[in-house]
C-alpha cells in the first residue's frame, strides 16, 4: 500500500510538473510523464507514412509553431517561413545555439564544427570559411577543380562500366566518388578510386547507418549510448561513423609521418585544409597561445566537413537525375537553354547563372524535392523567450522543420509534383527555399555546394542523355522515417551526346 501510494505520488508530481511546464511552452499535445509525446510521435508518423507527413497533421492541429516532448525534454518546431526569418535571422543571436546532446554529440563531445558551440565554435567555423577559401572557395580555381573531377570521373567510369551504349552504374555509387573526391581534394589532396576498399566500405555502412538513425536517436542521453545496455542499437546506428573517424584519424597521421620523414613538406600557406590547420597549430604554438588547435579537433573538424560536404551534395546529385529521368520535358528544356547559351561548343560555367533561369529553377526544385532532413538540426534556449507570440522557456530545443516548409502547400502548390517553373511564376518563392539551413548555424560549405550542383547538373544535361539501367526510379525517399531523407536506390545509364 506504501509502495503504491509512493509512485501515485511521483506520478503525479511528474504530472503537475509538466502541465506547469507546458504553460510557458507553445501548444502540442498533452504529454505523459518520463515518455512525454514519443508514444504519439511515433503512431502519428507510422499512420501517416513518414516523418515530415507526422509533423504536418501535428501542425494542423497545433499551427505554425508547436510541441513535441522528446522524453523529458520539450522540442518546439517551426513550420512557418515568417516565424523562421523572424526567430533565427532577426534574433540570431537567441536562437543561434547548437543542441548537441544524445547522437549529435557522439564522437564530437563537444568538438567540431557541426555540434560545437561558444568561442570554439566561432574560431572553428571562421577558420574552416577563411582556409576554404582560400583554397578557391568562390573563385574560378573551385570551378576548374570541380569540373576537373567530373570529367576525370566520366572518363573512368567508361573504361569499366561501358554498357549498352552508355556508362551503366548506380546511381549514388556514382555521384558520392565524384562529390567524395571533390571535397576530400579540399581537405586531404587525395581523390578517392573505384577500387577503394574502404571507401565502398565506408559508403555501404554509412548509408545503412543513415537509412536508420531517426529523430529519437538524437535525444537519447550520451550515457545511454555508450552503455552496454543500447549497444545493440549504438553499433548498428553509430559504428559506421567510428569507421569514419577512424579513416580520418589514419590520414591525418599519414600526414603527421610525411612530414617528418620530409615525404611531405607544407608550403607557405598549405596545399590543403590538413597543412593549414597544422600551420595553425605551429603559428599559435609559437605564440604561447593556449589552443584549441589540436590533432584531436582536427579530426573532429575533417570528420564534420567530410559528412557535410560529401553526403548533402551527392544525396542531392541523386535527387536530381531520378527526377530528371521522370521529366523528360524538362530535361528537354533545360538542354535546349544550354545549348542556347553555349552553343554547343564549351562546358557550361558560373559565370553563365545570369543567362540559364531555368537551370537556376530546375535547382532548386531538386533541392526542394529532395529537403534531405526529414528532420532538421535542433538549436537549444539559453533564456526564456517568444516563438510567434507565445512563451518558450529556457532549456526547450527548437528546430525550423525545413522539409515542412518546403512541401507547404500555401507556397508550393501540389508540392509533390517536380515543377521548375514555379521558380519562374513567382520571383518571391525562392526566398523561402532554404535548404542550406538559416540563421548563424547554416551551412558553411553552401557556396561549394551550390557551385557542384550548378556545374554538375548542367554539363551532365549538355553532355549526356539519361536512362533507368533498371526500373525507372520513383521520385519517392527510402526512408521516410529516417533522419536523413534519403533518395531512392537505382542504377542509370549515361549516354553521350553527339555534338
Amino acid at each position: 500500500m506504501l509502495f503504491l501510494l509512493i509512485v501515485t505520488a511521483i506520478l503525479g508530481y511528474f504530472t503537475w510538473s509538466l502541465m506547469k511546464a507546458r504553460e510557458k511552452l507553445p501548444k502540442g499535445p498533452i504529454p505523459l510523464p518520463l515518455i512525454g509525446n514519443l508514444h504519439q510521435l511515433i503512431y502519428t508518423c507510422w499512420k501517416n507514412g513518414g516523418t515530415v507527413a507526422g509533423f504536418n497533421e501535428f501542425k494542423k492541429q497545433y499551427g505554425r509553431v508547436f510541441t513535441i516532448w522528446m522524453g523529458p525534454i520539450p522540442s518546439v518546431h517551426i513550420a512557418d517561413f515568417d516565424v523562421a526569418y523572424e526567430t533565427h535571422i532577426k534574433r540570431a543571436h537567441t536562437f543561434g545555439v547548437r543542441y548537441a546532446k544524445g547522437g549529435m554529440n557522439y564522437i564530437r563531445e563537444g568538438r567540431g564544427i557541426i555540434a560545437s558551440n561558444g568561442d570554439f565554435w566561432l574560431e572553428h567555423r571562421r577558420f574552416a570559411l577563411s582556409t576554404l577559401r582560400n583554397f578557391g572557395l568562390g573563385r574560378n580555381i573551385m570551378e576548374e577543380k570541380i569540373m576537373e573531377e567530373y570529367r576525370y570521373r566520366f572518363q573512368d567510369f567508361k573504361k569499366t562500366n561501358f554498357k549498352n551504349g552508355g556508362i551503366e552504374i548506380h546511381a549514388s555509387s556514382f555521384f558520392d566518388l565524384l562529390v567524395g573526391s571533390i571535397i576530400n581534394t579540399l581537405l586531404v589532396s587525395e581523390r578517392f578510386e573505384q577500387d577503394d576498399e574502404e571507401f565502398e566500405k565506408l559508403k555501404v555502412n554509412l548509408a545503412k547507418s543513415l537509412e536508420k538513425v531517426s529523430i529519437i536517436d538524437a535525444f537519447t542521453p550520451f550515457w545511454l549510448l555508450k552503455s552496454d545496455l543500447w549497444k545493440w542499437r549504438t553499433k548498428t546506428i553509430f559504428g559506421p561513423f567510428d569507421f569514419v573517424y577512424a579513416l580520418v584519424n589514419k590520414g591525418i597521421q599519414r600526414r603527421v609521418d610525411a612530414i617528418k620523414s620530409g615525404k611531405h613538406v607544407i608550403s607557405e600557406n598549405g596545399d590543403d585544409y590538413v597543412d593549414a590547420f597544422m600551420i595553425k597549430m605551429e603559428k599559435d604554438k609559437k605564440e604561447g597561445i593556449d589552443s584549441s588547435f589540436t590533432l584531436e579537433t582536427l579530426a573532429i573538424d575533417l570528420y564534420d566537413l567530410w559528412l557535410a560536404g560529401q553526403e548533402t551534395t551527392s544525396t542531392t546529385l541523386t535527387w536530381a537525375c531520378a527526377c530528371l529521368l521522370n521529366y523528360p520535358k524538362v530535361y528537354e528544356k533545360l538542354r535546349k537553354e544550354l545549348l542556347g547559351v553555349t552553343g554547343g561548343t564549351r562546358s557550361i560555367g558560373l559565370n553563365d547563372r545570369p543567362a540559364t533561369p531555368y537551370l537556376n529553377a530546375t535547382i532548386n526544385e531538386i533541392q526542394r524535392i529532395a529537403s534531405i532532413l526529414n528532420t532538421n538540426l535542433f538549436r537549444i534556449l539559453e533564456e526564456d523567450t517568444e516563438i510567434d507570440g507565445q512563451p518558450v522557456s529556457a532549456g526547450a530545443v527548437v528546430a525550423t522543420q525545413l522539409a515542412m516548409l518546403h512541401t507547404d502547400e500555401v507556397n508550393f502548390k501540389n508540392p509533390t509534383e517536380f515543377n521548375p517553373e514555379r521558380f519562374l511564376e513567382n520571383n518571391n518563392l525562392e526566398k523561402t527555399l532554404i535548404p542550406f539551413g538559416i540563421g548563424k548555424r547554416s551551412c558553411l560549405g553552401e557556396s561549394l555546394a551550390r557551385a557542384e550542383l550548378y556545374l554538375i547538373t548542367g554539363n551532365i544535361v549538355l553532355d549526356y542523355d539519361l536512362e533507368p539501367a533498371g526500373p525507372m526510379p520513383e521520385v519517392k525517399t527510402a526512408t521516410p522515417f529516417g533522419l536523413m531523407k534519403r533518395p531512392p536506390n537505382y542504377n542509370i545509364r549515361f549516354v553521350a551526346v553527339n555534338k
